[in-house]
């Protein structure tokens, strides 16, 4: 009878002890990274893009040395533009110089011809059907002549900035040829030979 009680109470004993769960622990800390794995295989190589453009699509246009005509002034351009390119010319800033005695001299504004003799110009721009043309235009001149005098010139250059690349360098002094094509990204390379000579039709 004594080893049944004694059994019973074994087997009480061990179904609360069973039944008894403390409250979880803390958790421990982390344990060290494991080592990096291998770098996986390269991917296929991408498609090449296309080149890209010195001045941001900013160009030159050169009519080399040459003479202002009867009126005093000077009218160049190119023709055979498309829609894209005119609509491009159209909505461009455009600034012109004038080189005499080595200096660019920038319009509108006065040119030294050396030897006392000055003149000043302005110009105008726009579209002329297929047209894009730049005509400068004198406005004062130290000569006692009642017409505007031809002038002797060593280059008229046009300097054509897209819109965006204005923006881009609105601290440039665009007075300075030199400054302009230089923060431009412009060369030689860049100058195109516009037309010395064209007869606006309106």
């Amino acid at each position: 009878m004594l080893r049944k009680l004694l059994l019973f109470a074994w087997i009480g004993l061990a179904v609360v002890l069973v039944n008894c769960k403390g409250d979880d622990g803390a958790v421990g800390p982390a344990g060290p990274a494991g080592p990096t794995g291998a770098a996986g295989p390269a991917g296929p190589a991408g498609p090449a893009g296309e080149d890209g453009t010195s001045g941001g699509g900013a160009f030159i246009l050169s009519t080399g040395a040459d003479t202002t005509d009867a009126t005093g002034g000077f009218i160049t351009g190119f023709t055979g533009l498309d829609a894209e390119g005119l609509a491009t010319l159209d909505s461009s800033a455009v600034l012109v110089y004038l080189k005499t005695g080595g200096v660019y001299w920038p319009l509108p504004g006065v040119v030294s011809f050396g030897s006392g003799k000055i003149s000043q110009f302005t110009f105008v721009h726009g579209i002329d059907d297929d047209t894009f043309f730049v005509q400068v235009i004198p406005t004062d001149w130290s000569d006692t002549t009642a017409n505007a005098p031809v002038r002797i010139v060593q280059d008229f250059r046009v300097v054509i900035i897209p819109g965006t690349s204005l923006r881009l360098n609105a601290g440039v002094n665009f007075k300075n040829y030199e400054e302009t094509i230089a923060a431009l990204g412009l060369t030689e390379n860049d100058v195109k030979i516009s037309s010395r000579r064209y007869t606006r039709r309106r």
